[in-house]
């Protein structure tokens, strides 16, 4: 009788303790989905070509002697405190292990839906991303250089407010939150809207490392106003700035596609 009730016992303590481990487990799985959220992507680079203003030839003027001569001056001067990326953007959505081993595929060519992220750092915590603050802004303008007075300094640069709503993985980026910038289509500056081209917003982490993220536009009329070639179409134009001075600023890519 004894025997029967200490194996009853065992019993009940086994099941308690599989039980206990099973909702351990499953913990631990609910935890780690959460975790695995979906996340922008490092992008791969392929360069396809550059090209810059070409230099204006001076002027000159042969006036008599003796006069006063008074001139208006203008130019159109490159600006070296910012560059350009154009292009295009192609994707594959993927179910694929740690190890490289696909068990699906969905190719979007060259036509995906989602955003372009360009950034100075190399790692980013996109779980905190959000509306960069004009603290960010600021480290952001000390570190390359660029005046608090300046017109060409990343806050009047991004002075608009006017853009679509969109996520970066499931972090929703509201309507109209961020600062913005649209870059120009056939030559000519487009007027602030929601539905304005190739929309740059203004994004950073919660270490205030700032994310110019660029909403795709798939093969839209760009800034080149071609008319001989029917206008070159990209998926995206992104402006980012650069140091004032001798160095060179790095930037890496990340794409978030939607199929």
């Amino acid at each position: 009788m004894h025997n029967k009730k200490a194996k009853s016992t065992m019993k009940k303590i086994k099941e308690f303790l599989i039980l206990g481990m099973v909702l351990i487990v499953s913990i631990i799985m609910v935890y780690n989905m959460e975790k695995a959220r979906a996340e922008p992507e490092g992008a791969s680079v392929e360069f396809v070509s550059n090209s810059t203003k070409n230099t204006t030839a001076p002027d000159g003027r042969t006036d008599d002697k003796g006069y006063i001569t008074e001139v208006t001056l203008s130019t159109t001067q490159k600006n070296i405190k910012w560059k350009s990326y154009v292009g295009n953007v192609s994707g594959t959505l993927v179910l694929k292990d740690a190890d490289g081993y696909s068990v699906y595929e969905w190719s979007s060519g060259g036509d995906p839906d989602g955003e372009v992220y360009i950034t100075r750092n190399s790692s980013i915590d996109w779980e905190s991303i959000q509306c960069a603050n004009q603290t960010g802004i600021g480290l952001e303008q000390t570190e390359l250089g660029h005046g608090v007075g300046s017109s060409d300094n990343i806050n009047n640069t991004f002075a608009n407010y006017l853009h679509s709503a969109f996520e970066v993985g499931t972090t929703p980026i509201d309507e109209s939150s961020c600062n913005v910038t649209y870059t120009w289509i056939n030559d000519t500056e487009q007027t602030p809207s929601t539905s304005a081209y190739f929309q740059e917003v203004l994004l950073m982490d919660d270490t205030m490392a700032i994310v110019y993220a660029v909403l795709i536009d798939q093969n839209m009329y760009s800034y080149k106003d071609d008319a001989a070639t029917d206008n070159t179409r990209y998926d995206f134009q992104a402006i980012v700035p650069d140091y004032v001075g001798a160095s060179v600023a790095t930037y890496y890519f990340y794409v978030e596609i939607d199929g």
